[in-house]
This record gives C-alpha cells, structure tokens and sequence, in this order.
C-alpha cells in the first residue's frame, strides 16, 4: 500500500482565506494540501464586492489580470448610498479617479476557483470533494479525516472553513456560532432598471444592516440584504424581512423595475462577525470567516480574510524555520492581524450601536457628500469598508464637512422621505433618480 504524503500543511477550505494561505504558503516552498468539500467551479452567497486589499492580492498572483481580460470584472466606478431619511449620493461614472480606492464586483463563483487555480500553479494540491468529518492532533501531526474515509496527515492545520467552522469549533478555539447573517439574489441584466455599479441602502427597517446593489460586468445585479448584530431584527427573520420590507422598498422597486427576472430565489449565508478573541493553537491558526474576520459595520470579510491569510503563511514559514510550531509561537500570528485591521472592529461594532440609535448619522454622510463630492464619498466608503482606518473620520477633511452637514440637518429638520422612494427627494447632480436609473425607469430628468 502506498504510503500517505505527509504535508507542511493542510488547509481545510478553499475560499479566498485557504486558497490564498495556500498560495503564499507554496511560494514559500511549503507543501500543502488544499481541501475543498465541493468541487468547482461552486458557488458562494456574497455581496461579491472586491475591495482594494484583496485586488492588491490577485493581482499579485495575475489572477485579476486573467479575469479582467476575460470580461469578467466590473469595475465601482459609480455609485454610492442612500440613508436613513432618503437623502441619496450617488456619483455618475467619472472614470478613473486619482486617490479612489479600487472596488470591483467579481463573481465567487468564477474569483474563487481562480485563487485556487493560482495556488495549484504556485505548488499547491487542491483536493476537492474533501468534506472534513475530523481532526486530530497526535506525535506532532495533525490526522484529517474526510466523509469519504480518506485521510490527511500534516504538520500544521489551518481551519479556513467559513463561518460555522466545524474544526475550530470542534476544538474549542472558537465557541460560538455564528453572529448574524446575509443574503443575495442575482436578478438578470436587461430585465432590470439599475444602471449604476453599486450602491448601500440603509432603510430605517433593517438597521445598523443594509440592502445592497451590485452590478456585474454581464448586467445582472447582486440584491444582497446584511443584517448586522444591534439592530431590530434578528437574524432568524431575514426571510420574511426579504419578502416583506425588502420586497416593497421604494428604492430596491425603482431599481428592479416592473419587469426583472431573478435567476435564483434569495438564498441566505452565516457571518461571525467582528473577530474571535483566539485564532491559534498548537500547530493551528483560524483563518477568514472562520475567525470572524468580517467586519461588523459593514459585513466586508473577503480583503480581511485574504490579507489574514498572506500574514498566516509568513508567520508559518517563520515558525517552521525556527522549528518552532506551538500556540505561543503561533499567537504572532493572531496579533498581526489584529495589527493590521481586527483593532478597527471595535470601532465599527460601536459605530454600528450609534447608527442604530442615531440614523442622522448616515444621513450627515449623504448630505456632506452631496456638498463635497466624490472625493468625500470615496473616504467615506474606504474608512466604512475598513480599508482605511477609521480613526480617517477625526481628520480635518473628514470631520468638519460632517460636522457642517449635521448642523445644516439640525436647522432644517428635514423630514424622513425615504418610505416615499427616489421620487419624494429633489433632483441634483448625486441623486439616485439622476445616477441610479436608467432613463427609461425615470422619465425626463
């Protein structure tokens, strides 16, 4: 009988988290074995919103080069939010700008399967159909048991199996479940109304969460619904919430129009939101949603999970070299990324708490938007996605037009249109009826 290959590394999950550790993991002369437990290509519920952080990534590994010239990628270019009282920001397609993040929707059904295509050529084994049954550490070795009876031995694990991971929860590293939870819907291109890249809705039903549109390069649109820990509905009621609240918002109805076509009925993932206090064991780390490596303001995981996953595979390749693969070691690990960005989830969790108490807050962001333009709005949504440090907000060009904003909102008073749609608000340069929307959907504007 042939004898079982005894990897460096087994890495349980082959989204953006696994397959990126993979990757680097590879480069890094390591040899890795990658577990999938579908096959791809395969699908994954997302907002399938691509921040610079995880772009900076694939294209390190020429994965977004590949899909870019396959038309794959549509590049936000345009786009924005609409608050709490219908105040709406929505930038037409300017092009390029200089100092905007980059933001790309990309389908996880194609962008996941190309990530672990990067890390096969860079060395790795992907091995699919691997639905991890159980693991054991014993000698300094980790036994990984499959559904199938097949069996893995390596000298490290890295448990990349999403938000309800099984693994890290069956060793205690992580215990609890998961803290809240999103959907999507993708609804056929043509059929819609929605001519924008993307915008956030933040409709005073599902506070401190949100409704969000994406465009894809094809036209179809990505119809995800977040719902985020503080606010009024539980995460058990998001399916009636879609059909209800969802179903008749003013603004997700102007954007569909009278005649889309949905190609899937909605369908509903978990999220662990906001970190786990322990990411690392002996011989062990937890990576991507796993460790709840999502940002709890805004449900932002993928560029986090990636850029967790690159620290991962530095801090194992210097563990191995020194020989060295205990918990104590591998706690470096936990703390640079907490370095890096999971400090800035308690940031984003109390500002959650505060929109959720105050929704003039998001309607401050609109209105200092429409005074000061893109540039504001691109700030805004990289310090909101994390990709920016949010402690951006005390800054000088951030905090004193927010402040006007909030005072010119105090002495108006203006009153809560948003139940009213695109049409109650007055039409300006950043409207969602000027941007948002096809002309045919809007009439003369």
């Amino acid at each position: 009988m042939e004898e079982q290959p005894v990897y460096d590394v087994i890495i349980a999950g082959a989204g953006p988290a696994g397959a990126t550790a993979a990757y680097f993991l590879a480069k890094r002369g390591k040899r890795v074995a990658l577990l999938e437990k579908a096959t791809f290509p395969r699908d994954k519920r997302c907002g399938d919103a691509w921040c610079e952080p995880a772009l900076d990534i694939l294209e390190e590994m020429g994965v977004i080069q590949e899909l870019d010239a396959e038309g794959a990628v549509q590049w936000v270019r345009s786009g924005g939010l609409v608050s709490p009282s219908g105040l709406s920001f929505t930038s037409p397609d300017q092009g390029e700008r200089e100092g905007a993040p980059r933001v790309a929707a990309i389908r996880r059904l194609v962008c996941d399967e190309r990530i672990a295509q990067a890390a096969v050529r860079m060395g790795a084994e992907l091995i699919e159909n691997a639905s991890v049954s159980d693991v054991k550490l014993a000698d300094g070795r980790w036994v990984v048991r499959c559904k199938d009876r097949r069996r893995f031995s390596g000298r490290c694990l890295i448990a990349a199996d999403g938000a309800k991971s099984k693994i890290a929860r069956a060793l205690g590293v992580v215990t609890t479940g998961a803290n809240s939870v999103a959907s999507r819907q993708y609804i056929k291109g043509g059929t819609h109304r929605f001519s924008s890249d993307g915008v956030l809705l933040y409709p005073p039903y599902v506070l401190p969460g949100y409704v969000a549109l994406f465009r894809h390069s094809n036209g179809d649109i990505d119809l995800g619904c977040y719902v985020l820990p503080g606010g009024r509905v539980p995460m058990t009621k998001l399916k009636s919430l879609l059909q209800t609240e969802v179903a008749s918002d003013p603004y997700v109805r102007a954007a569909l129009g009278e005649h889309a076509e949905p190609l899937e009925p909605p369908g509903l993932s978990p999220l662990r939101l906001g970190g786990e206090p322990r990411t690392h064991g002996e011989r062990l780390l937890v990576v991507g949603d796993a460790a709840g490596q999502t940002d709890p303001l805004t449900g932002e995981g993928i560029h986090t999970a990636m850029v967790a996953a690159k620290i991962a595979a530095r801090v194992l390749d210097e563990a191995f070299d020194a020989g060295d693969l205990s918990a104590r070691r591998l706690s470096a690990y936990h703390h640079a990324w907490m370095r890096e960005f999971g400090r800035d989830f308690s940031i984003s969790a109390a500002a959650g708490r505060a929109i959720q108490r105050f929704p003039v807050l998001l309607d401050t962001a609109a209105m200092a938007a429409q005074r000061n333009g893109a540039s504001f709005m691109d700030n805004f949504g990289a310090a909101m996605t994390g990709v920016k440090s949010k402690s951006l907000f005390l800054s000088p060009r951030m905090s004193v037009p927010l402040i006007a904003a909030l005072l010119g909102l105090l002495r108006t008073r203006a009153k809560n249109q948003y139940a009213f749609g695109p049409r109650a608000e007055p039409t300006h340069d950043f409207s969602f009826a000027t941007n948002a929307l096809q002309m045919s959907a809007y009439g003369a504007r």
